[in-house]
């Protein structure tokens, strides 16, 4: 199926088929063509050849799978496996797959079975080629232009279908056939009981798409053999003999360029008026592991080919996006009268079931013949018979696949004898001996309906459904059973009705159903949209008027507005073929129809096992300095797995799939023209190999490159390339080209979980060999594991830090309500050249207020989407200007990674971005609110007298100028803590980690858990690794019960990497009691501290002058980190100091540390408390 390489099932009889593969890969999808077709059926496929051989680019997107002959199944366990089933009685059941090849779809009236596969119906319909009655066209229902046009409908387009199809009739010269005898015997039976008949000549041979001679090469290109007579048309012809589109029209459109998809499931459709462009959003269905995001490809002209139910099915949707259709959408639809019934045990042996060509091969003799071979033409045989009252009676031979359901249902219904009281004897021992089912004979029939049927779109599963209450008590199927009952009382058999229209079921469920095989209508023609869907040409119509959609088409049997009452393929292929004639005379083009381009063969050496594996990845990307939840879904596929393993020096593969992030577009982006490297050496360092994903993102108008590397190099001694492999490093440019402007930078990660579905996506392609599959996934796997024990299989002595690695599980962002104000980044540089970010979120005139970060984080901990109002919202809120600053050591920096100490950010960062405020504002001095070490960071800067008439008032949380800390705190900054790590060379400690940490990090996080559990109460303890790593660092920042959940199941979103020597200089001045420069040798910021006469050293007077502005301090009273002292003692020193200043001071109870700023209630609890007194000083 979808190989390169068949099966070899049928050989004996059939053609191999190897080289000559329609579908193409899903990573050479284009994001544009002129002609997107949707569905390969009679419809879809003649849209695709025409278009092709107008010169246009074509892409054909199919939902179902390639099948060639030698694919099909031969028994019902097979079968079973290539089911889907849809039922829809009051609830929703569901079975199979939605690429299986029989589709059912189980209605309350009506049961729909179909095709699924690359050819649609053609693949398992009965191949038969009959025109519809003339009257057909005379009915009104059809638009005007169409019947006033029917001479070049039967005439030229008829012609093109001719030269395509191959039609001819089941040849005399061929073995003949018991069935064919049994018709003609009944149609003489009948004939003797019908009065005013018009014809004798009731049976009729029937045209078939079916090549009875071998050909060793088709019109097309193709090698068919002649049929064999198995029967097993209905499931898919083994042997190639059957007239496929596959065979014709389908390998037609590829030769003159189309490009075909197969396992591609549309959604909808959706016209973009600035472009002028229909967009086709689509789902690959190749994998069940992940749950794919719809994908969007582009043309000027869209035709839908995909069925009565599917092209409805598609506009159903495309109209709940908005696309205004027709209200008549999904009405008019009609079963076309079908009915099936049987005669039983009758006295002429008929074959009546197909049989497997294994079987067909020790028994020549007993072919059946093909599924139907003639009929009993019961449309004109009264005279002045109403065209609506005619019907066709045709032989009927289900494929082997059914033969023990078959049995099963001959022998267990109770049917009518209808030769009672004759032969008694005899058709018992045909029942008991089993000949009663070789004297069985299928009567499949087609009829007129009233057409009043409509199909239901149900969103649970996406699937379509038929409304038709009281179908099967209409007359035309009692004509026909009536006819199936002379029929049988010819044969002397019982009459046994379809198990769903007569006997038990009917009566149990109250109503009698219909089972169709040639579903019609739901996008009628009409002259108008009040009246139908498209029309006379298929364009779609807009709303209920009469203009319709440029470029948007629907050619297929939901086209049809009534029923056909034959099998209706040859009338869907002439208004198809007359739709694309009318097509290319408005557009200008020129079809040729001629033949002469064959398909090519490919070589067998060409036909290569490929390989495929679908990924997920999540993480951030980081835009504008805020990061992003960003994630894809990518498909790794190579076409010649040998090749890219062993040749291929760079190991390359295609990649499709789709990447999410909102920073780019609000909807999921489309990967194109994507390139995937395995474990290439990289250009830029030494012993280190590469994955990297090259690819181009589209939507709408948006274009961007987007690349991606995993550097795979061994940094740690005991690594063994986990994380390497699971972590992407990300970079996103505008447009289309390399070296756009660039938009972001972020992180990606693959989830234990998703790595263990990936590997469930594992296959081998284009290889029908269980024995090759098996070797080639075990060669990619020693291939990839070769690569790691090469790269980490010696232990690697170098450093054992921890760098930053966010990861943000995808989430629905809370916006911000910011009264529709846009914050705006500036990017600043520190005085010695460091890059610094600034966010400005103008709320107002008042202030501006600056607000300063603690360690570990950024200035977002004061804008977090996770609380239901953050700080920075409750200022904007009361008119505030609110700056956000980004010093060196937020996390949202490279710089972070680097070594500083409390007085780089005082003296090089705080400065210039005060500056940079007031210049833009105009404002002569500022507002401040400053958090832990953003709020020691303050000081040091004040009192390295940078800031002296610049600030105008200061509001302090958690920390001040006193340094008193925790218990905790005190044994580390005791300990000395920091410097002993840097000896052994850790250079900071990250807050970040997750379910796929390298073995060394999750052992550490039982160590950290273990000491969260010690240092803090048992409330709050929690199974948060990021919370314990938090608390090892800081010890407890918040009381659990203040958090909300969403806040605490995303830290790792907002807490990362602190480097050590920051670190040291806090355990310095926690030593000493209060804020004291690192270097002896620099003048001291508060001298004389700890002296009782302070307040005689002039030293110690002119720096707490530094101090004599307006300053709130306030802290947690249950506060782990920093005891409520440091606040209070630094408020005493400076009332002290300057006794006429407005000094404030007070605590919040039942808080701790950092939930004062991200708590769930902190803007009703702490966030009023301070709020009177930046009031106070919210003008100059």
């Amino acid at each position: 199926m979808g190989t390169c390489t068949s099966t070899g099932r049928g050989k004996e009889f059939g053609t191999d088929y190897t080289g000559y593969k329609l579908s193409s890969f899903l990573s050479d999808l284009k994001p544009h063509y002129d002609v997107i077709v949707i569905g390969s059926g009679y419809g879809g496929s003649i849209a695709a050849s025409r278009c092709a051989r107008a010169g246009k680019t074509v892409c054909v997107l199919e939902k179902g799978k390639e099948w060639w002959p030698g694919d099909f199944p031969e028994t019902l366990m097979e079968a079973a496996k290539n089911t889907q089933i849809t039922q829809k009685d009051g609830s929703v059941i569901e079975t199979g797959k939605p690429t299986d090849l029989y589709d059912i779809i189980i209605g309350p009236e009506v049961t729909v079975v179909q095709g699924c596969g690359l050819g649609g119906g053609s693949l398992i319909n009965a191949n038969v080629a009959l025109d519809a009655d003339p009257e057909v066209f005379d009915d009104k229902a059809w638009p005007q232009a169409l019947r006033y046009d029917v001479t070049n409908l039967n005439g030229a387009d008829r012609d093109h279908v001719i030269s395509m199809l191959r039609p001819m009739e089941y040849p005399d010269s061929h073995p003949s056939l018991p069935k064919q005898a049994a018709m003609k015997k009944i149609a003489k039976g009948i004939v003797t009981d019908i009065e005013d008949l018009a014809t004798k000549e009731l049976y009729k041979k029937v045209p078939l798409y079916v090549n009875f001679k071998k050909t060793k090469k088709n019109h097309i290109g193709l090698p068919q053999p002649a049929c064999v007579g198995c029967g097993n048309c209905c499931s898919g012809c083994n042997t190639g003999a059957k007239n496929t589109l596959n065979m014709n029209y389908l390998p037609d459109a590829k030769a003159h360029g189309a490009y075909i998809f197969t396992e591609v499931r549309v959604k909808s459709i959706r016209r973009d008026e600035s472009s002028g462009r229909w967009l086709v959003y689509y789902v690959p269905l190749g994998q069940d592991d992940f749950n794919e995001e719809e994908r969007t490809v582009s043309a000027e002209t869209v035709i839908l080919g995909a069925g009565s139910l599917g092209s409805t099915n598609i506009l159903l949707q495309s109209a709940f996006y908005g696309l205004s259709l027709s209200p008549k959408l999904g009405e008019g639809f009609t079963t076309n009268g079908d009915a099936l019934n049987f005669s039983y045990n009758g006295t002429d042996k008929i074959r009546p079931v197909g049989i497997a060509l294994k079987d067909l091969a020790r028994k020549p003799t007993k072919a059946p013949g093909p599924c139907i071979t003639g009929f009993l033409d019961m449309r004109r045989h009264v005279v002045d018979m109403p065209m609506e009252d005619g019907f066709v009676l045709q032989d009927g031979t289900p494929p082997s696949i059914l033969e023990l359901p078959y049995k099963i249902l001959m022998k267990t219904s109770k049917g009518e004898d209808m030769s009672p009281n004759e032969n008694e004897f005899t058709e018992f021992l045909h029942s008991f001996t089993g000949t009663a089912f070789k004297n069985t004979l299928a009567f499949l029939s087609m009829s007129h309906d009233s057409s009043r049927g409509r199909l239901h779109h149900d969103p649970s599963n996406g699937r379509v459904w038929v409304d038709f209450p009281k179908v099967g008590e209409e007359q035309n199927f009692k004509k026909i059973y009536d006819a199936a009952r002379s029929a049988t009382k010819v044969l002397k058999g019982e009459v046994i009705p379809n198990p769903v229209w007569g006997g038990v079921i009917p009566k149990l469920k109250g109503s009698k159903g219909v089972v169709t095989v040639h579903p019609l209508g739901g996008c009628s023609m009409a002259e108008s949209g009040k009246e139908g869907v498209v029309d006379h040409s298929g364009h779609v119509f807009k709303g209920d008027s009469n203009e319709t959609y440029p470029g948007l088409l629907v050619v297929d049997g939901a086209v049809m507005p009534r029923s056909l009452g034959v099998n209706p393929t040859l009338t869907i292929s002439l208004v198809a073929e007359r739709c694309m004639r009318l097509l290319a005379e408005c557009k200008g083009w020129t079809i040729h129809y001629g033949f002469g381009k064959s398909i090519e063969k490919k070589s067998r050496s060409d036909c290569k096992p490929g390989f495929k594996f679908t990924e997920r990845m999540v993480g951030h990307l980081t835009a504008d300095r805020f990061p992003y939840p960003c994630e894809f879904i990518l498909t790794i596929e190579s076409q010649d797995i040998q090749h890219m393993l062993e040749v291929d020096p760079e190991h390359k593969a295609a990649i499709h799939g789709t990447v999410k992030c909102t920073a780019l577009h609000d909807k999921p982006l489309t990967a194109s023209n994507g390139v995937f490297h395995l474990f290439r050496k990289s250009k830029d360092n030494v012993e280190t190999k590469e994955m990297t994903y090259d690819m181009t993102l589209h939507g709408g108008d948006k274009f961007y490159i987007f690349k991606g590397v995993k550097t795979v190099h061994k940094d740690t001694a005991v690594e063994i390339g986990m994380t390497d492999t699971t972590t992407l490093a990300i970079t996103v440019t505008e447009g289309t080209e390399p070296g756009g402007k660039e938009v972001g930078k972020g992180k990606l990660e693959i989830k234990f979980s998703d790595f263990i579905k990936q590997l469930s996506t594992v296959q081998v392609t284009c290889c029908c060999s269980k024995r090759e599959r098996m070797k080639w996934k075990a060669k990619f796997g020693s291939f990839f594991t070769g690569i790691l024990v090469d790269s980490y299989g010696v232990f690697n002595p170098h450093g054992l830090s921890s760098p930053y690695r966010p990861d943000a599980e995808p989430r629905k962002r809370r916006p911000l309500n910011l009264n529709e104000m846009t914050p705006k980044v500036h990017h600043l540089l520190a005085t010695d050249g460091t890059p610094l970010a600034l966010t400005r979120y103008k709320g107002g005139d008042k202030g501006p207020i600056l607000l300063l970060h603690g360690l570990g984080v950024t200035h977002r901990i004061f804008a977090l989407d996770t609380v239901e109002v953050s700080l920075v919202e409750f200022l904007v809120k009361h008119g505030f200007d609110v700056w956000g600053l980004d010093m060196r050591f937020s996390i949202a920096l490279t710089a972070h990674r680097k070594g500083s100490f409390i007085n780089d950010p005082a003296d090089k960062d705080i400065p210039p971005a005060v500056d940079f405020m007031m210049k833009v504002t105009g404002a002569p001095n500022i507002q401040v609110i400053a958090h832990c070490a953003g709020s020691a960071t303050m000081h040091a800067s004040l009192l390295g007298g940078h800031l002296d008439g610049k600030i105008r008032s200061m509001v302090v949380s958690q920390v001040g100028f006193r340094f008193i800390v925790s218990r905790f705190n005190k044994v580390k900054a005791n300990a000395r803590l920091p410097k002993f790590l840097q000896c052994i060379g850790v250079n900071g400690m990250s807050a970040y980690s997750d379910i796929e940490d390298a073995w060394h990090r999750k052992f550490m996080n039982r160590v950290f858990d273990g000491i969260s559990n010690i240092t803090s109460e048992s409330r709050e303890q929690c199974d948060s690794d990021v919370c314990h790593r938090i608390t090892f660092i800081y010890s407890l920042l918040w009381l659990h019960h203040n958090m909300n959940p969403s806040t605490h199941d995303t830290l790792h979103e907002w807490n990362g990497y602190v480097h050590s020597d920051i670190f040291r200089h806090f355990a310095h001045c926690t030593r000493m009691g209060f804020l004291d420069r690192l270097d002896d040798d620099a003048e001291p910021y508060l001298p004389d501290f700890h002296s009782p006469e302070r307040l005689n050293s002039e030293a110690y007077r002119k720096q707490m002058k530094h101090l004599d502005i307006p300053i709130m301090y306030f802290s947690g009273e249950d506060n782990h980190c920093w005891d409520p002292e440091t606040t209070k003692q630094s408020y005493e020193r400076c009332k002290e100091a300057n006794p006429e200043q407005d000094y404030e001071w007070f605590t919040v109870p039942d808080y701790g540390h950092l939930d004062c700023i991200v708590g769930k209630d902190a803007s009703d609890d702490v966030f009023p408390k301070f709020l009177p007194f930046l009031e106070k000083y919210a003008k100059p």
